[in-house]
């Protein structure tokens, strides 16, 4: 045999081989059937145009629905007493097992055949149609509503003799009555079924009919090339299942686990989801009648517990979304799929107390990586506040995008007369470990703490404030936090110490660890941040990022962990076992184009690596009208001018750094509200002269015959003035003039005033006699 020449959508290999009928043993299809048609070269192509948008799906008309009620079924087939309860296979029986009968083994009565017929007539109203499906407890029909003159599905039991039918079908119709919901299909009525003694044996239950559209053959026509499945139509499934789930797990009178999900038990109906089969479905803690479960779907655990659980529901959503997320085009730029895929990986761990706490937290971070996958692709939604995280009310690596103190000049050392002028590289403004730890996103405090609601009050506590625990309530991990938020903005070796014991009394104080565990995490991670900090130690960078690696696997759909990755791995390089700082940057920055940090971020990047325009298109993208975009505004300025550090010192062209200031003026004195930076004449002034040095250091550049560099050599200079153009000329009039200026502003301190004097002297332009 050979290998299937055809490719999946996601450009993936079939993987299958070609059968001696000339068709794929994997994917159906023809050896010499024409390849799928190309997907779009542009990511933002791909998926559908809006959040959660899902296909309209129009179902099969009834009739192509109908099956063969004689075909053969896809179940094992056992006995109707529970007290002998075989199944019929060897060494019960040999060969063919017919669909109804009696058991080889106590006599007992069975019949798997179906119960209605084409024709028949329930209650007078619903007229049977045919069977259009069986699952492992009931046939379901297609009929007609002759009151109504629609369409209904009628679920009826797979074995008329079930010996527990009757509460079977009264259990699924308590619980279809119970639950109502829009992702969950909706019962219209229930019909009793009576044996001729007059005795309740079962039951119909007519229910909307929503089509024929499930996820299994969703799946089936990816596989056969027929359809297009996006990933973003995989992300939006399961936030739509996962709305259902939450309905069900809602914990009002009633907790309800629905226990069988799986492709076929979820229909896509429309433009949504259908939930449907709720015959396994239990009130939580319910083990009569025992639910029913799909092993490959199912938790490990279930194998030996009494009953279902929500974590057992948690990971069967998880392996159907693993499923269909294998057939899905996952063309993502940066970052890719990688957060849609750590949602599926928590959802689906071995250890249940290490999966999702509920379904709302699933559901919130697989909405999150969504988001960020349309992101990456250039797509735009509405901004959402996190869960999780309070935004930092201060900027990481602002000093890239902020106007020079005087400090900025007073702390130059004294220069030679005739040494060449020279202004220094631009600081980049990378943040120390210090900042990161002060400024990165705060956690939101978990609402099931004891003291969560003392933090609420405003005028309850002082942010800067040590607090105690109170002898009369329950110890607080939020207090403990909040301490050690506190000790680490002291900054000494002592608080960090202390910041370490509080950190130990939370970790010590019992409760729900899989809530609380990610903020333990966070905040290992700040005191490491600070510890290096305080003793210049790049390995407790490293402990950082392993522990906010670990906050990254626990909520993979949100950006604070991935921002606090990019800013260690910025400091340490990248780490070749996971993404690289700029994809982490990028993926923070495309999801909320207003994130000054982010874009700072990819800034710094990009000037290290030599590329001045890659670094003012990125700054370029902050969205206006933001504090963040007046510092992206005055960064720009300051990189279109700016020397850039590195090995070899790149200049600008002097007509880059005319272009620069003439946008600084319009700057002075902005209208408010006029979404753009308004300076000051002090700060305009100041960042003027930053400019102008640029660019004389630009000029001189240019010059065919260019002065010594500097050192030593600064002597030589003295005996062999070279003749200045007239552009350097005026040049060093205008700096001169800004030297001036500054030193006018600082007379308050005589030494201040007295270096920007010898500033102004050193830049004068030469005289020669």
């Amino acid at each position: 045999m050979t290998a299937c020449p055809h490719r999946r959508f996601s450009g993936a290999p079939c993987g299958g081989t070609v059968l001696p009928t000339g068709y794929c043993s994997h994917c159906g299809r023809a050896e010499d059937t024409p390849e799928l048609p190309a997907l779009p070269d542009n990511p933002r192509d791909l998926g559908p145009d809006e959040l959660l948008a899902l296909p309209q799906r129009v179902p099969r008309p009834p009739e192509e629905r109908l099956i063969d009620p004689e075909a053969p079924l896809r179940i094992t087939m056992a006995c109707s007493s529970s007290e002998c309860g075989i199944t019929f296979a060897p060494p019960y029986t040999e060969g063919p097992v017919p669909t109804e009968g009696h058991c080889p083994v106590c006599g007992k009565p069975y019949s798997y055949r179906p119960e209605l017929g084409e024709g028949e007539m329930l209650r007078d109203q619903y007229q049977i149609m045919g069977p259009i499906a069986h699952g492992g407890q009931g046939w379901v029909y297609l009929a007609r509503d002759t009151h109504l003159g629609d369409v209904v599905a009628v679920k009826g039991l797979l074995n008329r003799y079930e010996h527990d039918g009757a509460r079977l079908a009264d259990v699924e119709r308590q619980n279809l009555v119970a639950i109502r919901h829009p992702r969950i299909v909706q019962i219209r009525d229930f019909v009793a079924r009576s044996d001729a003694d007059g005795q309740v044996t079962g039951g119909y239950i007519v229910m909307d009919d929503v089509g024929d559209g499930t996820l299994e053959k969703v799946v089936e026509e990816t596989r056969r090339g027929e359809t297009v499945l996006d990933i973003e139509h995989v992300a939006a499934y399961g936030c739509q299942i996962l709305e259902a789930f939450v309905h069900l797990h809602a914990g009002r009178e009633r907790v309800f686990v629905y226990g069988d999900m799986k492709p076929s038990n979820v229909v896509h109906h429309e433009d949504g989801v259908k939930v449907i089969d709720l015959g396994g479905m239990r009130e939580h803690g319910q083990t009569r009648p025992p639910a029913h479960v799909t092993p490959p779907y199912m938790a490990p655990e279930t194998a030996y517990l009494p009953s279902p659980t929500v974590a057992h529901d948690l990971h069967t959503v998880g392996v159907t979304l693993r499923e269909l997320g294998g057939w899905a085009v996952d063309k993502v730029p940066g970052l890719g799929t990688a957060s849609f895929w750590k949602v599926v990986e928590r959802a689906v761990r071995t250890d249940p107390g290490k999966r999702f706490a509920d379904a709302r937290e699933m559901a919130g971070q697989l909405r999150g990586a969504l988001r960020e996958i349309r992101a990456l692709r250039g797509k735009t939604d509405p901004p959402e506040p996190s869960d999780y995280f309070r935004p930092s009310p201060q900027l990481l690596g602002a000093r890239l995008g902020t106007v020079p103190g005087i400090e900025h000049w007073l702390e130059r050392p004294r220069r030679f007369r005739y040494e060449p002028p020279m202004a220094p590289a631009l600081d980049l403004g990378a943040p120390t470990p210090a900042e990161i730890a002060r400024c990165l996103p705060v956690p939101r405090r978990y609402p099931g703490d004891p003291q969560t609601a003392r933090f609420e009050v405003s005028s309850g506590y002082d942010p800067g404030q040590l607090l105690d625990q109170e002898d009369r309530e329950p110890r607080s991990v939020e207090i403990c936090l909040h301490n050690v938020r506190v000790l680490l903005d002291r900054n000494t070796e002592d608080d960090l110490n202390r910041a370490q014991l509080e950190l130990d009394t939370a970790d010590s104080i019992p409760g729900p660890s899989a809530v609380r565990r990610w903020r333990l995490e966070w905040h290992r991670a700040l005191l490491a941040l600070r510890s290096a900090g305080l003793h210049d130690d790049p390995r407790q960078v490293s402990e950082a990022r392993t522990h906010f690696a670990q906050v990254y696997l626990e909520l993979p759909g949100e950006y604070a962990p991935k921002l606090a990755l990019a800013y260690c791995g910025e400091r340490l390089g990248d780490d070749r076992a996971g993404p690289s700082a700029k994809e982490l940057y990028e993926a923070v920055f495309a999801r909320n184009p207003a994130h000054g940090g982010a874009a700072l971020g990819l800034a710094r990047l990009a000037l290290r690596a030599g590329d001045r325009r890659a670094a003012l298109d990125v700054l370029g993208r902050v969205r206006p009208g933001t504090l963040d975009h007046t510092v992206a505004r005055i960064a720009s300025l300051r990189i279109r001018a700016a020397r850039l550090p590195g090995e070899h010192d790149q200049l600008p062209a002097p007509a880059d750094v005319d272009a620069a200031l003439a946008e600084l003026a319009g700057l002075v004195h902005q209208t408010p509200g006029a979404g753009e930076p308004s300076l000051s004449e002090d700060e305009a002034l100041r960042l003027s002269t930053e400019l102008h040095e640029w660019k004389l250091d630009a000029l001189r550049s240019l010059d065919d015959r260019p002065g010594p560099a500097g050192g030593n050599a600064g002597r030589l200079y003295v005996r062999s003035l070279r003749r200045m153009r007239a552009a350097e000329r005026e040049l060093r009039r205008e700096l001169e003039s800004h030297y001036r200026q500054l030193a006018a502003r600082n007379r308050e301190s005589a030494a201040a005033h007295e270096h920007l004097v010898d500033l102004l002297h050193a830049i004068r332009p030469q005289t020669v006699f």
